[in-house]
C-alpha cells in the first residue's frame, strides 16, 4: 500500500513534466527538424528587423521603467485613498490582458488624426501625427507595461521593513539616502524581473507594431509569422525563431544574475503622498486611462469622436461570415472553447506543479519555460504537425497562459499553512478528502484569479492564434483584427466594446472578493 502511494504521489509530481515535454519541447523540436535546419540567410535578410526589434524593446523597456518607479513609489510608500488603490489595481490589472487590436482601438480614437488629443493639439496650433510613427510604437508599448511595472515593484516596495527606514530617519538620513542606500538595493530584484518581463513583451511585439506604427515597422515577430503564414517558408521561420529564443534567454540571464531577494512583511512605512504624485496621476489618466475609456466606449463614438448608434446599425446589418469566414456565434463558441479549455489545463497542471513547488521541488524552471518563448514561436511548434487546429490552439493557448496561472497558484499554495495539512492527516483524513475539504477553499480565491487571468489573456491572444487559425474556427481577437486589417472598424469597435465590458466586469468581481492578507 505504501508502495501504491509512493507510486501515485510520482506520478503526480512527473506529470507536469511529462506536459511540457509533449506540449511543448517535442512540437518544438519535431517542427525544427520538419523545417530542415538553419537559413543563416534568414539571419542577414532580417537584419534590420533584428536591430530595430532589440532597439525598440530596449527604449519601450527603458520609458516604462522611467515612469514605472514613481508610480510604484505612490502606490507602494505613500498614504494613497483606499478607493484610488482599488480603482489603479483594477485599471493596472486590465492592459496587461487586453488584445492589441483593443489597446489599438482607444488609441486610434485619442491620438488619431479625430482623437481627442489631436483635436487638443491642433487648437493649440501644434500639427503633429502620431499614429503610424516610432512614437505610437513607444506609446503603445508603455501603454501594455506601464500599470504591469507599477504593480510589481510597487509591492516589492510596499513589503520592505518599515522599520529599517524609520531606523535610517531617525540617524538623520535623507529621503534620497534612504532610498539609494536601502531601498533601492532592495527594490533591484524587482525592477530587474518588471524589466525582463516588459522587454519580453516588446520584443515579441506583433499587433501593436503593425497596427499601430504601420508596415514600415516590423519586428522578428511579424517576419516569423510572415515566413510562417504568407511565403510558407519554414526554414527561415525556424531560423528567426531559434536566435529569439536565444537573444531573450541571454537576456533574461544578465539581468537575472543578482539573486531574488524575499523580504518579510514586518511593518509598512507610508509617506505623506507628495505634491509631483498629482502631476504623476494627470499623466497616468492620459497615458492610460483615457485611451482605456475610449477603448470601452468605442462602439458608441462615430469616426469623428461623436456619440453615436452607427457601428451597431452597420454590426447588425453587415454579415460577419462574408468579411471574415466565420459567423458571430462560431466566433463565441470557439472563443469560448478555447479560452476555458485552455484555462483549465493549465491551472489543472499549476495546482499540481504549485503543491511541488511550494515544498521545494525545483519544478518551477520547468513550468516558466513557456515564458522565454513568444506566442508565435510556441504557435509555431504545431505548424508542421497533423493535430486538429482546434486542438492545436488549445495546447498553444494552454502553454502561453501555464507561466501566469502557475505564479498566482504556487503563491496560494505557499500561503497555506502546513501544520494544516498535517493535522488533517493526524484526524484520518485521506488526500482527497484534504484536497476537497481543506485546501480546494483555501485556493478557491487564487484558482479563480488566475482563470480570470488566464481565460483573458487567451482570449485577447492574436500572434500565435492568426499563425494556426483556419476559418471557421476563429477568435474574438483574430476576428477583430481582421476587421481593422480590412478597415471595418464599426463593426471592431462594437465586439472590443462588448468585450472590454467584460473584461472589467470580470476584474471588478476579482478585486472584491480578494481577501485583505493577499496583496
Amino acid at each position: 500500500m505504501r508502495r501504491f502511494s509512493k507510486l501515485k504521489t510520482g506520478v503526480f509530481e512527473i506529470l507536469p513534466i511529462v506536459y511540457i515535454l509533449l506540449a511543448l519541447v517535442i512540437p518544438f523540436t519535431l517542427n525544427l527538424h520538419f523545417a530542415g535546419g538553419v537559413s543563416w540567410s534568414a539571419i542577414t535578410d532580417n537584419f534590420g528587423k533584428i536591430r530595430f526589434t532589440i532597439f525598440q524593446a530596449f527604449l519601450s523597456s527603458v520609458l516604462t521603467a522611467l515612469l514605472g518607479l514613481p508610480g510604484a513609489y505612490l502606490v507602494g510608500r505613500t498614504r494613497l485613498n483606499n478607493v484610488v488603490r482599488r480603482v489603479f489595481r483594477v485599471m493596472s490589472s486590465i492592459p496587461f490582458v487586453l488584445p492589441g487590436i483593443t489597446m489599438a482601438i482607444g488609441f486610434f480614437l485619442t491620438f488619431g488624426k479625430s482623437g481627442i488629443y489631436s483635436k487638443l493639439l491642433n487648437s493649440l496650433g501644434i500639427n503633429v501625427q502620431i499614429l503610424y510613427t516610432f512614437t505610437a510604437i513607444l506609446l503603445g508599448h508603455v501603454f501594455y507595461n506601464f500599470p504591469l511595472f507599477i504593480r510589481i515593484v510597487g509591492e516589492a516596495w510596499e513589503n520592505i521593513d518599515g522599520y529599517v527606514v524609520e531606523a535610517a530617519k531617525l540617524d538623520g538620513s535623507s529621503k534620497w539616502d534612504i532610498f539609494l542606500n536601502i531601498e533601492f538595493p532592495l527594490l533591484i530584484p524587482s525592477i530587474l524581473r518588471a524589466f525582463f518581463l516588459t522587454y519580453i513583451y516588446t520584443f515579441t511585439s506583433f499587433s501593436v507594431v503593425l497596427i499601430l506604427g504601420g508596415v514600415q515597422y516590423s519586428t522578428i515577430e511579424v517576419a516569423i509569422y510572415m515566413y510562417s503564414r504568407i511565403t510558407f517558408d519554414f526554414k527561415a521561420a525556424s531560423t528567426l525563431m531559434l536566435f529569439q529564443l536565444l537573444f531573450i534567454a541571454l537576456f533574461g540571464y544578465f539581468v537575472s544574475i543578482k539573486r531574488e531577494v524575499h523580504e518579510k512583511h514586518f511593518h509598512t512605512h507610508l509617506e505623506k503622498f507628495p505634491k509631483w504624485g498629482y502631476v504623476f496621476f494627470v499623466i497616468y489618466v492620459m497615458l492610460i486611462f483615457i485611451p482605456l475609456l475610449y477603448s470601452a466606449l468605442s462602439g458608441f463614438l462615430d469616426y469623428y469622436g461623436k456619440f453615436s448608434l452607427t457601428n451597431f446599425r452597420i454590426f447588425l446589418s453587415e454579415n460577419l461570415e462574408y468579411l471574415v469566414g466565420t459567423t458571430i456565434g462560431q466566433m463565441i463558441l470557439y472563443t469560448i472553447l478555447i479560452s476555458s479549455i485552455a484555462s483549465g489545463i493549465s491551472i489543472i497542471i499549476s495546482v499540481i506543479a504549485g503543491y511541488y513547488s511550494s515544498r521545494g521541488k525545483k519544478i518551477n524552471y520547468i513550468l516558466l519555460l513557456p515564458a522565454a518563448m513568444s506566442s508565435v514561436t510556441i504557435a509555431f511548434s504545431y505548424v508542421l504537425l497533423n493535430l486538429p487546429v482546434l486542438l492545436k490552439i488549445i495546447l498553444t493557448h494552454s502553454l502561453i497562459v501555464l507561466p501566469i496561472t502557475f505564479g498566482i497558484i504556487e503563491s496560494g499554495w505557499r500561503s497555506i499553512p502546513d501544520n494544516i495539512i498535517e493535522a488533517s492527516k493526524v484526524d484520518g483524513a485521506n488526500t482527497f478528502k484534504t484536497f476537497t475539504k481543506i485546501i480546494l477553499p483555501l485556493l478557491k480565491n487564487f484558482i479563480f484569479t488566475a482563470f480570470v487571468y488566464s481565460f483573458t489573456i487567451s482570449v485577447g491572444e492574436t500572434s500565435g492564434t492568426l499563425t494556426l487559425i483556419e476559418p471557421p474556427i476563429m477568435t474574438f481577437s483574430t476576428v477583430v483584427f481582421r476587421l481593422m486589417s480590412s478597415r471595418n472598424t464599426e463593426i471592431a469597435m462594437v465586439l472590443n466594446t462588448f468585450y472590454f465590458l467584460f473584461v472589467v466586469l470580470l476584474f471588478i468581481i476579482i478585486e472584491f472578493s480578494r481577501r485583505e492578507d493577499i496583496s
